[in-house]
């Protein structure tokens, strides 16, 4: 698997045409505090002056489950672990923005996820708004849709659906600094599928601090709330933080 995504980055780099505007490569490193477990992402993403937008990624998780096998595993993630450092996910997602006025933009899009348990797909519709030249904000419907049945809290095998809602803020303080905070808040259509809180539903709050190096260069740290989601040693419902610091290279 992982091969063979490392050919379809290449292939996907390479393929760029020349009408392409921008193309980056983005590495980040993570740490979830309630469940003590480590992340790490690569991500290769191209924009083209046509309006379309698309990148490619994978996820690897290290101590996933606290090294209990899938003991552990969450509940509202679709990977299982193979032992304490995996390939938690790999993914392709692409949108197209069209413009409405000045400060008006459409963005429909989506994205196609894939695990060791299967596929989903992730249709989207977001709604952009320049409030001025350094302060924007959008909104953000997704409907994720697994491809394979996982069971429910009754024991019932189903394809387990989730309506989810994002809002999304950034302010560019100067030519350096910028900052960005998503909320997202999600729910399973099936009350009977519970998150990690007990809830058939849990909220996100991200914030992203980025800093400007020069034209192609540009480190960032994050910090995220994510409800009482968090596992460690048997025991759910443990509030959550994640924090995260990354680079993205602009070609």
């Amino acid at each position: 698997m992982q091969k063979k995504l490392l050919w379809t980055l290449l292939a996907f780099i390479t393929a760029g045409p020349s009408v392409s505007h921008a193309l980056t490569f983005d590495v980040r490193g993570g740490y979830k505090a309630g469940s003590h477990t480590y992340e790490s992402r690569f991500k290769v993403s191209e924009s083209w002056k046509s309006g379309w937008w698309g990148s490619i990624e994978t996820d690897n998780k290290n101590n996933k489950n606290n090294g209990r096998g899938n003991n552990g595993a969450d509940k509202s993630d679709s990977a299982h672990s193979l032992g304490d450092t995996t390939t938690d996910y790999n993914e392709i997602e692409t949108n197209y923005t069209l413009p409405l006025s000045d400060k008006w933009s459409f963005q429909p899009g989506g994205i196609y996820h894939w695990s060791s348990n299967g596929t989903q797909l992730r249709p989207y519709l977001r709604v952009n708004y320049k409030i001025t030249s350094d302060l924007t904000t959008g909104l953000r419907y997704r409907y994720d849709y697994n491809n394979y049945e996982t069971k429910d809290t009754s024991g019932e095998s189903h394809r387990d659906s989730v309506n989810r809602f994002d809002i999304f803020l950034g302010y560019k303080i100067n030519p350096q600094w910028s900052v960005l905070y998503q909320g997202t808040a999600y729910k399973h259509v099936n009350d009977d599928y519970k998150y990690k809180n007990e809830k058939s539903w849990a909220t996100e709050n991200a914030f992203t601090l980025r800093y400007k190096w020069n034209s192609w260069f540009s480190p960032y740290v994050e910090y995220d709330y994510l409800d009482q989601q968090g596992y460690y040693e048997g025991e759910d419902g443990i509030a959550e933080s994640r924090y995260r610091i990354g680079m993205t290279f602009t070609i």
